[in-house]
Parts: structure tokens; sequence; C-alpha cells
């Protein structure tokens, strides 16, 4: 997993701002908290926590669905019981963010701002073409809401 760090007038209005092909990441992911007893983890998916208690950006949709499927984020996050949470944000806007729950089949997403952007403002299922357009979905609701 390659995180990216760069600067960005938080200030602009979304409407400014491009999401695509600006160099910009459009995604972020971090470690919120646990919400049940933790399972005992690999030195590798303690190395994935670490990384994951910082700001880890996505410079696309694609990118961040297939950093959700990679075998070492299942192993990592995906258990029997949930024990994870974890928080999506717009890089462009931290203000914006849903809650990812992985468990052990599936995923689910709440949203929190009640945006509309999934039904009953909750997702849930695989990371995969669905979830790339539920996300889209959802950016282009709260970046419609600024502009």
């Amino acid at each position: 997993m390659r995180t990216v760090l760069n600067k960005v007038n938080l200030q602009a209005p979304l409407s400014e701002q491009q999401f695509m092909g600006n160099g910009l990441p459009l995604i972020t992911l971090v470690k919120k908290g646990e919400i049940g007893p933790k399972p005992a983890l690999s030195d590798e998916s303690l190395a994935l926590e670490q990384t994951l208690s910082m700001l880890c950006s996505f410079l696309s949709l694609e990118d961040f669905i297939s950093f959700l499927s990679s075998p070492m984020f299942q192993t990592y996050a995906q258990h029997e019981e949930m024990w994870v949470s974890l928080e999506i944000g717009l890089y462009v806007d931290h203000t914006k963010t849903l809650q990812l729950y992985p468990e052990h089949h599936s995923l689910t997403i709440a949203d929190e701002a009640m945006t509309s952007a999934f039904e009953d403002h909750v997702w849930k299922g695989q990371a995969d073409d669905a979830l790339v357009a539920a996300l889209a979905r959802w950016i282009n609701l709260v970046s419609a809401s600024d502009a």
C-alpha cells in the first residue's frame, strides 16, 4: 500500500476541485476504533494496523477498492466477529466521511450524515464495481452540497 501526502487548499469549494486526473488523492482511510475484541494479528497485519492509524489516501476509487479486496486488508480486518471500524473520507474535505465496518465476508458502510447516497443510509456488499458506483454516488452528492 502506498500513501500519498500532498498539500491541498482545503478552503477551496469542492466545485472548484477536480477529483480525477489532477494528481490529488480522492479518498482517505483511517482506523477509527475497535468495536469488539481484537483478534490475534500477524506481524503483517500489525504493520498494516499501524499504517491505518495514520491517514492513508488513494488516488482513485479503483485503487481504494483494490486495497479493500486485497488479501492483506482482508486478513487484517475481516474476521468472524466484527472488531474494527474505519473512516472513509473525501480528501478535499475532511468533514465528509463514511464509516466502514469490515465483516467476515462483506463490508458495511454507514453514512452517518444521511446524505441519501445509500438506501437506508447503509451500503453492504463486496469490494467490487458496486462499491465503486456507491462511493462515486456519495462523492457526487457531498460535492454538490458544497457547490
